[in-house]
């Protein structure tokens, strides 16, 4: 699951939580509220109910109380019935002393009995009654009012219909229902995008960051926004992935400056046993080795010889001359000559680099240049060891473009203590899993077309005893580009001698007798 997905996941989850604990308490106390108006308004209707039948009564009492005065029956009921056509009013019952019916009216007549028993007890304690009873079916209020005049007593039952309480609470009830579910949906909407913008998405993202750097992703950043305390959050966050960036960045060019090391001294041991065998060779065979080339030379040298025998002589010649070479350079990484620093310009060294692979150059079809302005550039190291260095990079130039290309040296003053140049060619370019070994002695990417794996470790160990550095530089244009930077000589160059003279790089055998870096 990407980043992306899990941030969503986790604004959801937060977004739900704070949304329900928002939502959960307006739930209970709209719930509450409509309970207890519920309530509330049911009492007060109740009330309103009971006055205004006390009110009915008062004037059914007046009513009966003039019909029993003139003794008039007749009268007494045609009021009764009147006063029972009110609005809510059920109906009108009239009782005797003894309890006897004087007039029911239609709507309660099946309840006379029930209503006499309530006269009675009128007439029995003295006193007015209001009670809630169930009559056919349906909850009234009921009232009675006694009149007793001349010794004659009439009760009379009023009953009020409650019926309209239960209907007015309903749909009083629906519509708080309606009104709060409109509320609570408004609640909702607003509470989820509040939510989900002040602290949703913003903790989301956090969470998302938290999980994507204990994955080791340290270049992560969160958005500083929502709640103070989660910018606050998110500021902490960013500084705390920056500060592991930083400590991972430096812990890594730590390592990899030990590694360099560890390289250094591995090659250091590698140059040191390369010097205890070169020395035990060079004492061991380097006589013998002289005799034999100094006979073979003096018996070349002598007339009579047929043809074939001269030219195995010459072969034993040319043979121990290339094992002295092959000596001599293993000395020379070996055990690096001390430097004297007397200076030569690197264009005319580089003049005759190229001129003395010439031939080499334009047997395989490579165009060679030399890049300089007018000024002349001048380091510390005399010409020998010059041409020895631009020898060995020109020639791993010209073995890696073996169908043609081109050789450029290309000169630059990089500073009043510094100056530097570049050998580059169009050849395939050095695989990026080889060009951290390339400098290292013995290592070759060549495997049977040939190379000792010699000729950058001499370059870098020339190189490095006078104070400089060579590297690979990444041009963009393909192929290789190695740039070498040596301190500049204050003192005149000297005149560079002839190729022979260059530590065994001279001599019988020609160019392909040494044994520069390869490639892949």
């Amino acid at each position: 699951m990407n980043a992306r997905s899990q941030e969503g996941r986790s604004t959801m989850g937060l977004t739900l939580q704070l949304w329900l604990m928002l939502l959960v308490p307006i739930v209970l106390a709209v719930t509450l509220y409509g309970a207890a108006i519920h309530t509330s308004r049911h009492q007060f209707l109740r009330s309103q109910a009971a006055a205004e039948l006390r009110h009915h009564a008062s004037l059914v009492e007046a009513a009966i109380g003039g019909a029993v005065e003139r003794g008039q029956v007749e009268l007494l009921k045609h009021r009764i019935e009147r006063l029972a056509q009110a609005d809510r009013i059920l109906g009108i019952a009239a009782f005797d002393a003894a309890g006897g019916p004087i007039l029911v009216t239609d709507p309660i007549a099946g309840e006379a009995a029930a209503l006499a028993a309530l006269a009675r007890r009128a007439l029995a304690t003295g006193a007015e009654i209001e009670v809630e009873q169930t009559l056919g079916g349906a909850t009234a209020l009921v009232r009675t009012v006694t009149f007793s005049q001349r010794g004659l007593s009439v009760v009379a039952v009023v009953v009020r219909e409650l019926r309209y309480l239960d209907a007015f609470a309903r749909s009083s009830n629906r519509g708080l229902a309606l009104a709060g579910a409109a509320l609570l949906a408004a609640t909702a909407l607003i509470a989820a995008f509040a939510s989900r913008a002040t602290v949703g998405r913003p903790a989301g993202a956090i969470v998302a960051g938290v999980e994507r750097v204990a994955r080791g992703e340290l270049g992560v950043t969160v958005p500083e926004g929502g709640a103070e305390e989660l910018r606050r959050l998110a500021r902490a966050f960013n500084a705390m992935t920056a500060s592991l960036a930083e400590a991972r960045a430096h812990l890594e060019q730590e390592q990899a400056a030990r590694a360099a090391v560890e390289r250094k001294l591995q090659q250091a041991h590698a140059l040191s046993a390369v010097g205890q065998v070169v020395a035990s060779i060079g004492h061991e065979i380097g006589s013998p080795l002289n005799v034999i080339l100094a006979r073979a030379r003096r018996l070349a040298d002598q007339p009579g010889w047929p043809e074939a025998t001269r030219g195995e002589l010459e072969t034993i010649a040319t043979q121990s001359e290339r094992i002295s070479r092959v000596v001599a350079r293993l000395l020379s990484i070996a055990r690096p000559p001390r430097l004297l620093g007397r200076g030569s310009d690197v264009a005319q060294v580089a003049r005759e680099v190229l001129a003395f692979l010439g031939p080499e150059c334009r047997q395989r079809g490579i165009t060679t240049r030399i890049e300089h302005d007018e000024a002349q550039v001048h380091v510390v190291l005399d010409a020998d060891h010059l041409f020895q260095v631009l020898f060995n990079l020109c020639l791993n130039a010209a073995q890696a473009q073996p169908h043609g290309g081109e050789i450029a040296v290309r000169l630059a003053q990089t500073d009043g203590r510094k100056a530097s140049f570049e050998v580059e060619d169009r050849g395939p370019g050095v695989p990026p899993g080889v060009a951290e070994h390339i400098f290292e002695a013995f290592f070759t990417s060549r495997g049977d077309r040939g190379g000792t794996g010699l000729g950058l470790a001499i370059v870098e160990g020339v190189v490095r005893e006078a104070g400089g550095s060579v590297e690979l530089v990444h041009t963009g244009r393909g192929g290789a580009c190695f740039r070498v930077t040596l301190p500049r000589s204050a003192a005149a160059p000297l005149i560079a001698r002839g190729v022979g003279g260059v530590g065994g790089v001279g001599g019988v055998g020609g160019v392909g007798g040494v044994g520069a870096e390869t490639r892949a």
